[in-house]
């Protein structure tokens, strides 16, 4: 019985006209181990995304249409990257070990990764991005040449970096001054101009950075942890996971109020996509 997942519905006269599914691991009593998950915000449709017998799963990248999801997955005390199709079915395998692997998509086809903080591809990319070194932690890709990720910037902090890899410049685009100060779990819009980050320190947040304006504002705070940040496919909401308050939330990119989409416990990945067309 999935008990430790409880489904909130979203209240008809809410202002939130969102399409598309969320995809996330979170813990099932009957199994035993975290399972994967999609869930339709919009016809309230959960259904359980095929992971191999007894793996426990992690973190999690859904593909740009939604049809695949990208996830961590331990297996007998070692880490591997599985892509599995959203619908229910078969799962493709792929058991090299990638240990601390973080999975991101590059356009529709390639799946990156970082592997204790180098970065590399799947697919027989034969691009600058086939690999790089230490990138951090968090890779996201604006396109196939700039990065976003995390790395220790300064003795006292972290930041967000942007690279442009044909010219090769690290440019900072957000920094801590404190070394209690933490970042976590990046994400671009998908139209490049948003980047979302969970930040520490004696509470949570998420941070939503206008690339574009420059300018930078606390979307959701917290007494706990916020992690997760992922954006809506049309880029007008992000929506988050609040550890302490054991639940899904959203809020509007430019400003307003947290919207709960359902109470959910102890998660380990999340992401948003698009319904596939076929489903």
């Amino acid at each position: 019985m999935f008990k430790k997942i409880a489904l909130t519905c979203l209240l008809a006269t809410t202002v939130f006209a969102q399409e598309g599914r969320l995809a996330f691991s979170a813990y099932d009593e009957a199994a035993g181990r975290h399972l994967c998950y999609t869930y339709d915000l919009e016809i309230d449709d959960l259904r359980v995304v095929s992971i191999p017998a007894e793996a426990d799963c992690g973190d999690l990248a859904l593909i740009y249409d939604g049809s695949r999801v990208a996830v961590e997955l331990t297996v007998d005390g070692e880490q591997l990257l599985y892509v599995c199709p959203t619908r229910t079915g078969e799962w493709t395998a792929h058991r090299a070990p990638f240990p601390g692997a973080e999975p991101s998509w590059i356009a529709y086809t390639t799946l990156a990764y970082t592997v204790d903080g180098d970065l590399w591809h799947w697919e027989g990319v034969t691009d600058p991005l086939d690999w790089q070194p230490d990138v951090g932690r968090s890779p996201v890709h604006r396109d196939w040449v700039n990065i976003f990720y995390i790395r220790d910037y300064t003795e006292g902090g972290e930041a967000i970096v942007h690279l442009n890899v044909n010219e090769g410049v690290e440019e900072a685009v957000l920094s801590t001054e404190r070394v209690t100060e933490c970042l976590d779990d990046l994400e671009l819009s998908p139209d490049g101009r948003w980047v979302a980050v969970s930040w520490r320190e004696t509470g949570g947040a998420i941070l939503v950075l206008d690339l574009e304006g420059g300018g930078r504002a606390r979307a959701a705070s917290s007494s706990g942890e916020l992690r997760w940040p992922s954006f809506s496919p049309d880029g007008e909401w992000v929506a988050y996971y609040d550890v302490e308050g054991g639940a899904v939330m959203a809020v509007p990119v430019e400003g307003g109020d947290p919207v709960k989409l359902y109470d959910l416990e102890d998660c380990r990945g999340l992401d948003w996509g698009p319904t596939p067309e076929d489903w």
